[in-house]
């Protein structure tokens, strides 16, 4: 499904977070890859422990850390996404997804952390493309600028509010915004055993 690149949700993305129980500590990637397989290989989750299951049943595997699981499916056209529990922002995992765009989005409401809108490419994090803070203001990567109308950030209004402007940019670039039919899915996840990220391939 294509959206406009100026397009709003039909509901709020943080209101969905809240709705769905997945506020707490959200971790998404947006990886433009439509091979989950590939992904799972990238990640080295392991493949035993492959369950298709929805939201609820991914969240049933998540033993706590050390360990790390991740729900995988399709997105949108030519887009994957990967709901990541128990895995580190800029983990190695998230680098070593190959030369494809992902977008990272990590919020922990606990500790009052979003960061960035990050986008990585071949192993390196090269920015972010989070929304200004003023419509048409400053953006790290100008070709993004388009899908910012209408998402300034502003100052001070808070993680819910900024979380939500972050989610409609990463949906309007991927052509799919979060909706309750996404996250009612039956999807496929996986564990990535205790100490697989400590050494690098």
């Amino acid at each position: 499904m294509n959206i406009p690149a100026q397009a709003f949700p039909a509901q709020n993305q943080w209101d969905l977070l809240v709705e769905h129980r997945v506020h707490y500590e959200f971790h998404g990637l947006w990886v433009e890859c439509e091979d989950p397989e590939e992904l799972r290989r990238l990640l080295r989750a392991d493949a035993g422990s492959r369950l298709d299951c929805d939201l609820e049943g991914a969240v049933g595997t998540y033993p706590g850390p050390p360990e790390m699981v991740v729900w995988i499916g399709p997105h949108a056209p030519g887009w994957t996404h990967v709901l990541a529990f128990g895995m580190d922002p800029y983990r190695l995992g998230v680098i070593n997804l190959g030369k494809r765009r992902v977008f990272e989005i990590h919020c922990d409401e606990e500790l009052g952390r979003l960061d960035p809108l990050y986008l990585y490419y071949d192993g390196e994090q090269l920015g972010h493309v989070t929304p200004p803070y003023e419509e048409g203001g400053y953006m790290e990567f100008p070709d993004y600028r388009p899908y910012a109308s209408g998402l300034a950030l502003g100052e001070g209004a808070g993680l819910e509010h900024d979380i939500h402007l972050m989610l409609c940019m990463v949906g309007r670039i991927t052509g799919r915004f979060l909706d309750r039919e996404w996250f009612a899915s039956t999807r496929t996840a996986y564990r990535i055993p205790e100490g697989t990220w400590d050494e690098p391939w």
